[in-house]
């Protein structure tokens, strides 16, 4: 006849199994990406090189702003503040900070672009990326301004 495991040993080894797990699904990412995940990020504004405030209708700014999620597993989805689907994919950041990266997928999982972002605040409570609206030119660019959704 088996003799089984005790609880008192089982459940100790058990513990241990889900905190090991935890903590590798918690080293794929960066101690950067780890501030993203697990919270809704909304775009709050759009300020120029001047730090003046664009108008969120505003053609060169209006497709940033929405609501984002990234997840552990290295995917994202943006939605509209009203929750319509805009985009999907996978994303990253520099093991710097100094870059997002968005890989932008359609229903079947084929890449539609990649946006690469300079990251100018990643914080817990705000995460503020930079874009350039005329390529070669980084005397003109937007400040695209998230802070965490309450």
């Amino acid at each position: 006849m088996k003799k089984l495991m005790s609880p008192l040993i089982l459940i100790p080894m058990i513990c241990i199994g889900l905190f090991a797990c935890s903590i590798s699904s918690k080293n794929n990412l960066n101690n950067y990406e780890q501030i993203m995940v697990g919270k809704v990020w909304e775009t709050t504004a759009a300020l120029d090189q001047n730090k003046s405030t664009i108008d969120p209708q505003n053609e060169k700014v209006a497709n940033f702003f929405g609501l984002a999620e990234y997840y552990p597993n290295k995917t994202f989805k943006i939605t509209t503040f009203e929750g319509k689907p805009k985009m999907k994919g996978d994303w990253s950041f520099s093991e710097d900070g100094k870059t997002r990266s968005l890989t932008a997928k359609n229903d079947k999982g084929e890449v539609m672009f990649v946006r690469v972002v300079e990251n100018v605040t990643v914080t817990p409570d705000e995460y503020t990326y930079r874009i350039y609206p005329m390529k070669g030119d980084k005397n003109v660019y937007f400040d695209i301004v998230h802070k965490v959704k309450k």
